[in-house]
């Protein structure tokens, strides 16, 4: 790739990884946020914000020699977030995003295709992956978040599923937008923050094809482990038509930890596995422009399906004698099990509807999420439809003179939920809710030295529950349950100087909390009884953010609060409490030579509940909601123009809570290495990723955290990946 692939992909990082910049910034990011690596910089007058600052900044990385031609100019493509509901320049965000762009999901996922893996090793404030299919004991900031894709929403709030970071292949993706701190530019259940998941986009020519071929095993044990995995594109644009057909398949067989044992297919005991599947996905696009660009409709469709067919499930470890769970021969499962997932995405776009830029969009999502079989208990599937519309209007004003712009708009989510028994009896109750919000931002400068972003939205739900016997056995009667909830954002950024910002503010986020399950295992008799369970979470953060000669840096803190948070006790029944949670996060950024790219992030937070709710906060929130401390750093070196390798490494840390809660137990920490290295060959790239390239024997937080027999087990050992690609 040599340095100037290099410096695209350094300056596309630069521009939207500011995980100290759009990070913690859950005010106004108006000013200068394209930050390079040299000292000297490039503005260009036309390329200004809505207070008139520049939004270039420095931008030497893309202006930097290469192959040996002084002063050539790499064109980067502006970094546009969605997440804020308009489509908004990484320079001018507002709202705390970091984008994980198409280039580093590539990368990260010829070491490992589990989107969950890819964004925990590349997103400060999210947990580290389970190395499962599941997100249970994944949390952002030690919250929930609300997963979309497309803005379509992919988690299942009222019985929640754990899936939602599963539900498409990555080479469907052009973009993921994380949002720390509850939001409420989507609201409906982002109380922690969101996760948007962008589709391809198609390229520009009249046809494009690209196709990829790959195989992956482990080390420790070839014979069982292989992996195949194929996926193929058509896109292009012709005249004011454009469109894309994208698939994939992976076949995988057993994972194997670093002694060469198998690890049990489901390794969360019912969560959900990925070893010995089959996985699918298909995304197809057609969009169609007018008026040079200032209307556009699209309509966007993508089926994923993962299913697993197993000869093994869990045996009986002893966690307290070390003694890990192990795969045995044999399934308790009537159906396979895996998640099924349907989108169908349409939107419309006017730049100019009386001088407003207008989007209109309407959805339809269709998931399932089946659940291997525990013994004892039936085999069930979580069934989740969702149809919904979104109405964003962004209108900018005068007053006086200054410049205002206000954003607003109205959603609409319907929502039927039910978890099914398969061989036994549904002790899930019919869910049917109905939810309608408003909201409206405004976003006003002060002078040029400060900018403010304020905002209100008012959510009203209305949930139908059926009546229904639990698996207590208790007769609950169902009934209509309303919610009504007014959540507020204001925020604000200070410019100390040309390289130093000072950044703040508040941020709500509301959710009427998984409810299935508060029913299924608990003692009410009645769903009326369980509205008092919803919550509402308090979001504080403050930060500072430069760029210094050729190295940007950021440190911010976060503090949240809620009357109602979520754990289980021991025996896994919901425990709503108040809590609180605070940390820190910080990156650090830098090219020091042409040929050489580094980066780090540090994440460290800390919870307590108070289980008497007295004040008193008495007990740590467990590990299964907070991590221990997680440092991530990269070094990526480019020796020739066609060759480019990256050395990646995460360590998470130990922590021992004083917590009596499930997932409360002493976590020890580990290192993981990664490699990646890519070459041109022929007409094409190959490419080698080696995930926990040390073969680091360990035990991934939620295993260590929950401690149970028929869970307590180890992450994959050393595994080697090997892909070749070409554009046709």
């Amino acid at each position: 790739m040599g340095w100037k692939g290099l410096a695209g992909r350094s300056a596309a990082r630069t521009e939207t990884n500011r995980q100290a910049w759009t990070t913690l910034l859950p005010g106004l990011a108006a000013a200068t946020l394209t930050w390079g690596a040299a000292a000297q910089p490039a503005f260009a007058e036309e390329d200004t914000d809505r207070q008139g600052r520049s939004l270039k900044g420095p931008m030497t990385l893309a202006q930097a020699p290469s192959d040996g031609e002084a002063g050539e100019t790499i064109t980067l493509d502006p970094v546009v977030v969605s997440a804020t509901r308009t489509e908004t320049p990484a320079s001018e965000l507002t709202r705390s995003v970091t984008v994980v762009t198409r280039e580093e999901i590539e990368e990260q996922s010829q070491i490992d295709r589990n989107l969950s893996s890819i964004l925990g090793k590349t997103v400060p404030g999210l947990s580290p992956s389970t190395q499962s299919l599941s997100t249970f004991g994944q949390t952002l900031r030690g919250r929930e978040f609300l997963t979309l894709i497309d803005g379509v929403p992919q988690s299942t709030p009222l019985r929640s599923a754990s899936r939602d970071l599963n539900t498409i292949d990555p080479s469907a993706i052009e973009r993921i937008e994380v949002v720390r701190g509850g939001t409420a530019a989507y609201g409906f259940g982002a109380t922690g923050g969101l996760i948007n998941i962008v589709t391809r986009r198609p390229e520009d020519g009249a046809v494009n094809v690209f196709s990829e071929a790959g195989l992956r095993l482990s080390t420790e044990h070839p014979g069982d482990s292989l992996e195949w995995n194929t996926t193929h594109s058509l896109s292009g644009r012709q005249g004011q038509i454009d469109y894309l057909i994208s698939g994939a398949f992976v076949d995988r067989q057993s994972f194997f930890d670093a002694d060469g044992d198998r690890i049990p297919p489901d390794p969360l005991g019912v969560q959900g596995g990925l070893a010995d599947t089959e996985e699918w996905n298909l995304l197809g696009k057609l969009g169609a422009e007018s008026d040079d660009g200032q209307q556009r409709v699209e309509l966007t469709a993508n089926h994923f399906r993962i299913l697993q067919d197993t000869d093994y499930t869990f045996g009986t470890g002893d966690p307290d004698n070390g003694v890990k769970t192990p795969a045995v021969k044999g399934s308790f499962n009537a159906e396979d099990p895996g998640t099924k997932n349907t989108l169908v995405n349409l939107t419309y776009d006017n730049a100019d509807v009386w001088d407003s830029a207008v989007q209109l969009q309407a959805y339809y999502g269709d998931l399932t999420a089946r659940f291997a079989k525990f013994p004892g208990f039936a085999q069930t599937e979580i069934l989740s439809e969702k149809i919904g519309s979104r109405a964003t209007v962004d209108t900018p004003l005068e007053l006086g003179s200054v410049p205002l712009t206000l954003t607003w708009g109205l959603d609409y989510l319907h929502d039927e939920t039910v978890q099914e028994g398969i061989d036994g009896p549904t002790v899930v109750p019919e869910m049917e809710q109905d939810a309608f919000a408003g909201f409206l931002e405004v976003e006003v400068p002060v002078g040029d030295w400060a900018a403010l972003r304020s905002g209100v939205r008012r959510e009203h739900i209305r949930l139908d529950v059926a009546d229904v016997v639990n698996r207590n056995g208790i007769a609950v009667e169902g009934g209509d349950l309303r919610f009504n909830e007014t959540l507020f954002n204001a925020s604000a950024i200070v410019f100390l100087t040309d390289q130093v910002e000072l950044f703040g503010g508040f941020s709500q986020g509301f959710s009427v909390a998984d409810i299935g399950r508060a029913i299924r295992d608990g003692t009410a008799t009645r769903a009326e009884d369980l509205e008092s369970d919803a919550q509402k979470v308090d979001n504080y953060e403050i930060g500072v953010r430069g760029n210094f000669s050729g190295v940007s840096a950021s440190l911010a803190g976060f503090y949240s609060e809620s009357e109602n948070g979520t754990t289980f006790d021991p025996d896994l029944n919901i425990v709503k409490q108040p809590e609180r949670i605070w940390g820190v996060e910080a990156t650090l950024e830098a090219a020091p030579h042409d040929q050489w790219l580094v980066g780090s992030t540090a994440t460290w937070l800390e919870g307590e509940i108070d289980l008497d709710d007295d004040g008193s906060f008495e007990e740590d929130l467990p590990s299964t909601r907070v991590p221990p401390i997680k440092l991530t750093g990269y070094v990526e070196y480019s020796p020739f123009d066609w060759w480019t390798n990256r050395l990646q490494a995460l360590y998470s840390g130990s922590r021992n809570p004083d917590s009596t809660q499930f997932g409360g137990r002493d976590v020890d920490g580990y290192v993981l290495f990664d490699f990646y290295s890519s070459i041109d060959a022929g007409p094409g790239d190959l490419i080698i990723g080696v995930e926990n390239l040390f073969n680091e024997d360990y035990f991934p937080i939620v295993s260590q955290a929950a401690a149970a027999s028929y869970s307590f087990t180890k992450g994959p050992g050393r595994t080697v990946s090997l892909t070749y690609s070409i554009k046709w």
